[in-house]
């Protein structure tokens, strides 16, 4: 039995989906738009039809193996995720080509820890999301090479985040804020110990997924109540250009 292709579907749905030959989809295009994210005004380039069957199969592809519920998270938001796609194109401009995708052509990957920096060690990359937590209070989950400073996006770069997966027997957090161009967005909070109980995945996910956009910067902190191994991580997606992820030891 063939696996349902989730994403395509809402992708259809927002008439961002066709089915072509890739000459007839090359020269098809999804006009070129401005949307608004926490009250500032973003572009969405115009893109080839061809690009968006790209992005849409491959990642129903590479989520058709995974838990269901983490499809459908990706899936109801691919809109949003090929938003961030475009907003990333507006300065490319050489479109989505994904796993084939070359120079200056975008493509994307899942969240990995090795992605971040180490926010007990900020001047070194994360190896693993598991994170030791000796005193109870607010810490940075997210941010840049500096402790304390904003994660800057690159004129060819946006990320998308749309959830916290969190593993733990015994979680340690309990609330996250998100900060963007230093403005603070209200806090959220995470009751891991009482949600998907019955599944057995505890995902909570964002009220809103959390865009950040090319140029733009932000940083999360999360508040640990009590002490032990946080295991929490993200689900979303980051997007480079080819050129800037051909090194395997730095996605």
């Amino acid at each position: 039995m063939a696996q349902e292709r989730k994403v395509r579907q809402v992708m259809m749905d927002a008439g961002l989906y066709k089915e072509g030959t890739k000459e007839q989809l090359r020269s098809d295009f999804i006009a070129e738009e401005e949307i608004q994210l926490a009250g500032k005004s973003y572009t969405l380039s115009k893109i080839a039809y061809l690009d968006s069957k790209i992005f849409t199969d491959e990642l129903d592809t590479i989520l058709v193996q995974q838990n269901p519920l983490i499809h459908d998270i990706y899936a109801k938001n691919a809109v949003s995720l090929f938003d961030a796609i475009r907003m990333a194109n507006v300065n490319s401009k050489q479109g989505f080509k994904g796993a084939l995708a070359s120079g200056n052509e975008l493509d994307f990957s899942l969240m990995m820890a090795r992605q971040f920096y180490d926010p007990d060690n900020s001047t070194n990359k994360r190896v693993s999301w598991d994170r030791t937590i000796a005193v109870i209070g607010s810490k940075n989950f997210f941010e840049g090479a500096t402790a304390g400073v904003e994660l800057t996006m690159g004129e060819e770069e946006a990320m998308i985040w749309l959830a916290f997966y969190n593993p733990a027997q015994n979680p340690c957090v309990d609330a996250f804020q998100i900060t963007m161009n230093t403005e603070p967005f209200d806090l959220q909070s995470l009751d891991f110990e009482q949600v998907q109980e019955q599944t057995g995945d505890v995902i909570i996910e964002f009220k809103e997924p959390w865009t950040l956009p090319p140029e733009q910067s932000g940083e999360i902190n999360a508040y640990y109540y009590r002490l032990g191994t946080d295991l929490m991580r993200p689900l979303g997606i980051w997007i480079k250009m080819a050129k800037n992820m051909r090194t395997l030891t730095t996605p």
